[in-house]
């Protein structure tokens, strides 16, 4: 399924399975949560459609005849330009194989960083990293360096146009399944200290052993850095209202997850 969160800009969306253990292990139910309500941590990817069009990750093969739908309805029959994997994981890279074989002509993106890009075809893609940009006409997006990550192939995007950030796996967060596709300022309740946690202690579990105050300083450094209007996450919801605040939770995310070590796996 997929949203147009601004003209020319399409939010797909896979939520993955219920992840309702993360309010019933044991403790009390977080402020968060509505009783009853699956709980989904979803794989997002996004579209830009200007004058070229370039899709940011593909969504796992769960959902691959989902997303090439979603691509042709939102395309309305056009061609696809670009397609960015910012790193080889299932849920960002899974569909990338299906998508080359349905659009003529288009250019598969990847990192330059890291070294395993015999994986899903990378090691034939257009390799990028920081100062590289694509200007699609509507939308200029250019590709940055992972501040934070979970594989040694990984990048962010931002678009310079209206300011947005995609940062690959760094600020994912659970919410109820009633919420798919749901802006955060849309929200009944504000994105919570608990959520960010629940996800990053998980999934960046690599948070439990390292110098808080040093990822702190760094944190801050990615707000001053791109201090966006639109924050796009591959494992949340859009926010679009109060990114710095939101981005700024995280310094407190990272001490979190030293006091309580891991919080859990993510299987």
């Amino acid at each position: 399924m997929g949203r147009e969160v601004l003209p020319g800009l399409h939010w797909f969306y896979e939520p993955g399975p219920d992840r309702l253990e993360m309010v019933t292990d044991g403790r009390s139910a977080p402020d968060w949560y509505e009783p009853g309500s699956a709980v989904r941590i979803p794989q997002c990817s996004y579209l830009f459609d200007g004058e070229r069009s370039l899709l940011f990750d593909t969504l796992s093969p769960a959902s691959r005849e989902q997303i090439l739908a979603d691509l042709d309805d939102a395309l309305d029959g056009g061609s696809l330009d670009y397609l960015v994997v910012s790193h080889p994981d299932v849920p960002h890279a899974g569909n990338a194989s299906a998508i080359l074989d349905e659009y003529d002509d288009i250019t598969l993106v990847a990192p330059r960083y890291g070294n395993a890009h015999d994986l899903y075809h990378l090691d034939e893609a257009m390799h990028i990293g920081e100062g590289d940009e694509i200007d699609l006409g509507r939308f200029t997006v250019a590709f940055h360096e992972a501040t934070f990550l979970d594989a040694p192939i990984s990048l962010w995007m931002t678009e310079r146009t209206h300011e947005m950030l995609l940062p690959v796996d760094w600020m994912g967060f659970p919410h109820h399944d009633a919420d798919r596709l749901t802006c955060v300022d849309e929200l009944d309740y504000d994105l919570t200290l608990d959520q960010l946690v629940e996800f990053h202690g998980r999934v960046l579990f690599w948070h439990q052993y390292v110098n808080v105050e040093k990822v702190q300083r760094e944190i801050r450094q990615v707000v001053e850095t791109y201090d966006p209007e639109l924050v796009l996450p591959t494992h949340g919801l859009v926010i679009r209202e109060r990114t710095t605040e939101y981005l700024e939770l995280m310094t407190d995310v990272v001490a979190e997850i030293e006091r309580r070590d891991r919080v859990g796996a993510l299987g």
